[in-house]
Order: C-alpha cells, then sequence, then structure tokens
C-alpha cells in the first residue's frame, strides 16, 4: 500500500499535464486515450480482467471495463480501468481512470487530495466546464456512503474528474475502501453510457 503523504508527488511526477482542452491529451500510468492497451498490457490480460457484469444494466456491450490491480508497472495508482470495445482487436482505449485506495478511515485525507488535485486540473484546463457533485451510492440503505466529484468537461466531448468515495460501515460487503479516483472519458463512451442508460 502507497503512503499518502507520497501520492501527490508521484501522481505529479509522472503525470502529463499539457495544457489543452482535449482528452487525448491527458495521462495516466502514461496511458492516454486512443492508445491501443495492447502497447501495455498482452492481450490475454486484457481479455481475462473484463468486467462483463459491470454492463448489465446497459443495453449494449459496444464497450466493455477491464481492471487491472496492483499492475506490475503502475507508478502511482492501486488500480487501473480502461474501456475497450471488445470486438476491436486493437483494443483501441476510449477511457483511462487510476484509483488509490488507503485504510485510513479519515475521509477528510481524501478530500484534502481531491483539492489539491483539482487545483492543478483547474490550471491545466483552464477553460473547460467545472462541476461538482455529491452523489450518495444507493448500495447504502442509511445513506451515508457517497461520491464526492468534480468533473471538467471538455470541448471535445470527453472530460476528466476526480473523486472521492466514502463507504460507511453500513455498505454492503467487507471489501469496499475508502479511494481516490482520477479518471478521463472519450466523447465516444460517454455518449454510449448514458443513451445505454435510458
Amino acid at each position: 500500500m502507497k503512503k499518502f503523504s507520497l501520492i501527490l508527488i508521484l501522481i505529479f511526477s509522472f503525470q502529463s499535464w499539457t495544457k489543452a482542452d482535449d482528452a487525448r491529451n491527458f495521462q495516466i500510468e502514461g496511458i492516454s486515450i486512443g492508445d491501443s492497451a495492447l502497447d501495455y498490457f498482452t492481450e490475454d490480460e486484457i481479455t481475462k480482467n473484463i468486467k462483463w457484469h459491470y454492463n448489465n444494466n446497459k443495453k449494449n456491450n459496444e464497450f466493455v471495463i477491464v481492471e487491472f490491480y496492483n499492475y506490475k508497472t503502475a507508478k502511482q495508482y492501486d488500480g487501473i480501468q480502461i474501456a475497450v470495445k471488445p470486438k476491436d482487436k486493437e483494443y483501441k482505449i476510449y477511457v483511462i481512470a487510476g484509483a488509490i485506495q488507503y485504510d485510513n478511515t479519515k475521509i477528510e485525507d481524501c478530500y484534502s487530495q481531491m483539492q489539491e488535485i483539482d487545483s492543478k486540473l483547474l490550471d491545466v484546463f483552464p477553460s473547460s466546464d467545472r462541476e461538482e457533485k455529491i452523489t450518495k451510492l444507493k448500495a447504502d440503505k442509511t445513506g451515508k456512503s457517497n461520491v464526492n466529484s468534480v468533473y471538467y468537461f471538455f470541448t471535445d466531448g470527453g472530460n476528466a474528474s476526480v473523486q472521492c468515495y466514502y463507504y460507511s460501515k453500513n455498505f454492503p460487503g467487507s471489501n469496499s475502501k475508502n479511494n481516490l479516483r482520477v479518471g478521463i472519458r472519450s466523447k465516444e463512451y460517454r455518449e454510449w453510457y448514458f443513451s445505454s442508460l435510458k
């Protein structure tokens, strides 16, 4: 587990902070929207880590999420998610996200970290529309678990986000850990995602 005090150093040392209002110019673990996943993972690794159950409430499987935890080349994140089209043998990437988990029960640490990353994103994407949002996690019937999010919407239709997920002791399942997430989504994926929920 990475020490929390090192997170900012790691994120800002390895990220590509290009001043451009375009999802393709943002990197997580050196990976960008539009890259081929085969440049970073084997086809076997990709197919074995597809999370088909994430699509249970979707009308189609045009896109799937592929999830890697404790991946051998990861420098700053505990987990990496990408979205690809399962029928695309080049496995072009349409979403890239990183997550940092921590055992610390003080969610304030995540919020503080989120604010610092948000400040950096605001500097990188000054012309993007910015939105803050707090959403309760439905699985927690007490309403105490939530996700605190900041979104940046790009002129190319993509977006970036930084989020803190807080799981109360009432959240179902013992494996849920509070975590910080940073992600980038392409326009094509976002359009599919929202249309598939209708």
